[in-house]
């Protein structure tokens, strides 16, 4: 019996054969295919792809379900899969949402408004977002904008106060620090680095 081998799964065959599909071909059949599934296969098929997902990374259920979706099955059927993996505790928006905060607090230093937003794009619930906040509270962050503002006196040497106020007051506010927050950390680090710059003066001047 001859058997038919895929040149799409066999280039070795030779360049007689009809050439590679490019990604976005091969991707709009998978969806023609998914699409066409139903019932059990349906679900068992958007499963995988959505295991797929969480093997590489943890995701919130809206992710999973646009990447479901994405693929060509029914936003019904995604969301049954999804409720599936809650079910046995595989998606857990809060505790997925709990964790981004205090990782990208931790690595980043950021903050409010710049957490509010990253957890917003990932799909999360307006509720689970503010618990998710919650955590970092005013003392946390107080310690957090002080540590980034020390980190950048090196590249501030020379520089005006007023322009050094202008640099690090941009940079917390683009981490999503408050106002308040972010005027009282600078205005602590400026006049601190200033005392010190007044003290080593005069130990030279001192005869």
């Amino acid at each position: 019996m001859v058997r038919y081998l895929d040149p799409e799964d066999h280039p070795e065959l030779g360049e007689e054969r009809a050439p590679r599909s490019s990604p976005g071909e091969r991707l709009a059949r998978a969806r023609e295919r998914n699409a066409a599934l139903s019932g059990t296969e349906a679900v068992e098929a958007a499963r995988e792809v959505a295991l797929r997902k969480l093997d590489a990374r943890a995701c919130s259920r809206a992710e999973l379900v646009a990447a479901m979706v994405g693929r060509g099955f029914r936003a019904e059927v995604a969301e049954e899969v999804v409720a599936r993996l809650e079910a046995v505790g595989l998606v857990d928006d809060q505790a997925y949402a709990d964790a981004l905060v205090r990782s990208r607090f931790a690595a980043t230093g950021a903050s409010g408004r710049a957490l509010r937003d990253m957890l917003s794009r990932k799909g999360l619930g307006a509720d689970v977002i503010e618990r998710a906040v919650a955590q970092i509270d005013h003392d946390d962050e107080e310690a957090r904008a002080d540590d980034l503002v020390a980190r950048r006196r090196r590249s501030l040497r020379g520089v005006s106060r007023q322009t050094a106020y202008r640099r690090l007051a941009s940079m917390l506010a683009r981490k999503g620090y408050s106002p308040s927050v972010a005027s009282a950390a600078v205005s602590r680090a400026l006049a601190s680095w200033e005392s010190e710059e007044r003290g080593q003066e005069e130990q030279w001047d001192t005869p």
